[in-house]
């Protein structure tokens, strides 16, 4: 517990905060993702998200690296702008991953039967890639992710930091190598 005065009312609040957060605590926030634009990507109190905030257990990678630092010096009720260059969201493009592989007439008539120019596919390994086009002699993959390329603006704000799943009293926490 750290003692901090709440940025919204100025009084002394014994609360938990994210600067004395430990991996697998669990961090509740509302967040909103724009493009550089303004176009919203994502915002936890949208009709979409029922206006839920999420929670997240710190450690476990499902933040960006300064999204989690920005965190580490906010109190419950706190709100901060943070702004994500393309290279630390999901990457810069990169021309390497839009690939054309050759089709066999057959292959090329399936194809047409499941994707469409424009559709994201998934591949047999599990990842996403956009289709630039089909014909009858080739396909052609964007593999980079949808967002790579975009800086990206976050609307924090940190709702309730609480204590991780603990398993008979001992706190479980991801074991990274």
């Amino acid at each position: 517990m750290v003692n901090r005065r709440h940025p919204s009312n100025g009084r002394r609040a014994t609360t938990t905060t994210a600067a004395a957060l430990k991996d697998g605590e669990r961090v509740t926030l509302h967040y909103k993702m724009t493009l550089a634009d303004g176009t919203v990507i994502d915002d936890t109190r949208s009709e979409a998200r029922q206006g839920q905030p999420v929670t997240i257990t710190m450690g476990d990678g499902a933040l960006f690296p300064k999204i989690s630092e920005a965190l580490s010096d906010m109190s419950e009720g706190e709100k901060k702008t943070v702004v994500l260059l393309a290279a630390d969201a999901f990457g810069v493009r990169e021309d390497a991953k839009v690939q054309r592989f050759p089709l066999s007439p057959e292959e090329a008539e399936s194809m047409k039967s499941q994707v469409q120019v424009g559709q994201l596919v998934q591949l047999p390994d599990g990842s996403r890639a956009l289709c630039l086009a089909l014909d009858a002699e080739s396909l052609t993959l964007d593999m980079n992710h949808p967002l790579a390329g975009q800086d990206l603006t976050f609307e924090l704000e940190l709702v309730e930091v609480s204590e991780g799943l603990k398993i008979f009293g001992t706190p479980m926490v991801q074991l990274k190598m």
